[in-house]
């Protein structure tokens, strides 16, 4: 039986051109649709629905278990506790949607055997990235192409044929750059109590999923005016007097830092609408350091230094462990096409239309008094590309910039580009004019030739398609 074949053939090395969250750089998918006829006879194509949708979804408490695996497509029952549909914990987000009919009617002899469609679609601003995150959820991107066609031979309804193509989003908005995160400094940071000044620096506040490795300073000690404002500056701070806290000495001399706790958080954030996340917020520990201290504290600060790894990649991308002599253990990865790579599994910093994960640094601090403990939170940004691609990020943007120049150029000549809102999300995208497709008639000599296709002829008119026999050629 006739069916429409459903492919696409990307204009470049990569579907994506530009770099999405860059809009100077004008992200969008360059391509070609390529329907062609598995068998070399004709069809009528009635239309072609093109959509571009992200699908975002998050594990509920009876999807957080070892059952589901990093290696878990979109299409299949454990996305759902128990195979059963829940559209709590799922959204799709429609990006792009076009319906294609051809301006001349293809009956008679304008059947078809093939068509090619050039297709660019901008992609919004706020587009999410590609991510499978074990603990909290996974986000893809598709180009969902769909083919409504009749038979030629026969008087039938509308059969279709799908094709669902997988769109790898890499977002360029955060970078591991000291020109994009400075290193961080914060001074004076006073205790609840006013009983201490904590200075601290993280010298990369953007980790990387390759070099993960955050480097962090602390340093604490007495406050010296603990119910007045701080000192304006250093230089006021007389650390040499024998009589500050005269008469709170033997209280300051037996408080005493027992430890200090740094620990990693990814926290999901489940957008409830457009404007408002939901109160309720998941936290996940993804690394812990305690440092034992035991000392008195003093009105000279005490250093401490980390170089905290927080093992974001993928175990099956990690660096390779040290040997052991136990027996090792042997996976089956399974890669389908409607499965997330292994490069964009881990824990990253992402934001999305339905949830978002975000980073935070905890430092913890606990005294030999339970009252006088406390902690200090700071935003932390874990990115997918590494300090080694750096180089190589800035010039393909540079590159990016200077080719988004060239493509309005080319543009203008079929028509302008327009800026169009979204209904579905309040991001902005672009819509790129549309370009002539190339279409392949039934029974064409040229057609013939470029495809190779030859025929044993049954009818000498040639005009009943069942009469016809194709012959493979083999080059």
């Amino acid at each position: 039986m006739t069916y429409p074949v459903i492919s696409l053939k990307p204009s470049y090395n990569s579907v994506i051109r530009g770099c999405p969250g860059l809009p100077d750089t004008l992200p969008r998918i360059e391509c070609q649709l390529r329907v062609r006829s598995n068998d070399s006879l004709p069809f009528k194509l009635v239309k072609i629905e093109i959509i571009l949708k992200t699908i975002e979804i998050y594990f509920n408490k009876n999807l957080y278990s070892s059952n589901n695996n990093s290696f878990t497509p979109f299409n299949r029952p454990a996305d759902t506790p128990s195979g059963n549909s829940d559209a709590n914990n799922k959204s799709i987000i429609v990006h792009y949607k076009k319906n294609i009919v051809l301006s001349r009617p293809t009956h008679g002899k304008d059947d078809l055997i093939g068509i090619d469609i050039p297709l660019t679609i901008g992609l919004p601003d706020d587009i999410k990235e590609t991510n499978y995150n074990p603990k909290f959820g996974k986000a893809q991107t598709f180009l969902d192409c769909t083919v409504f066609y009749t038979n030629a031979t026969e008087v039938s309804s509308n059969k279709k044929r799908n094709f669902l193509y997988p769109i790898n989003v890499e977002r360029y908005t955060y970078l591991p750059s000291p020109s994009y995160f400075r290193p961080i400094n914060r001074l004076n940071i006073t205790s609840p109590d006013q009983k201490f000044l904590i200075n601290y620096s993280i010298e990369n506040p953007c980790v990387s999923m390759n070099d993960d490795t955050l480097k962090l300073s602390i340093s604490i000690r007495l406050n010296p005016f603990p119910n007045n404002a701080l000192a304006s500056s250093l230089n006021d701070l007389d650390v040499s007097t024998p009589t500050l806290f005269s008469t709170k000495k033997k209280f300051m001399s037996k408080l005493k830092l027992k430890t200090i706790s740094i620990q990693v958080h990814e926290c999901l954030e489940i957008l409830k609408n457009q404007s408002e996340f939901s109160s309720a917020q998941t936290l996940n520990v993804l690394q812990t350091s305690i440092r034992q201290v035991d000392q008195t504290i003093s009105m000279n600060p005490m250093l401490f230094q980390f170089n905290l790894k927080i093992f974001t990649r993928d175990k099956f991308l990690q660096n390779v462990a040290p040997s052991d002599p136990s027996c090792p253990e042997t996976s089956l990865l399974i890669n389908k096409i409607d499965d997330i790579p292994l490069q964009y599994h881990g824990s990253i910093t992402t934001i999305g239309q339905y949830f978002n994960v975000s980073h935070s640094l905890s430092i913890k601090f606990k005294f030999n008094k339970s009252l006088k403990n406390f902690e200090i939170n700071h935003p932390l940004v874990i990115s997918f590309w590494s300090t080694g691609q750096l180089p190589l990020l800035e010039n393909l943007i540079l590159q990016e910039r200077q080719t988004a120049k060239f493509a309005k150029k080319f543009y203008k000549n079929f028509g302008l580009i327009k800026s169009a809102s979204n209904t579905n999300t309040s991001s902005n995208c672009l819509e790129y004019p549309s370009l002539p497709p190339i279409i392949y008639n039934f029974n064409d000599t040229e057609t013939n030739n470029r495809f190779n296709i030859l025929y044993l002829q049954k009818d000498a008119s040639r005009t009943d398609p069942s009469k016809l026999k194709r012959v493979p050629v083999i080059q």
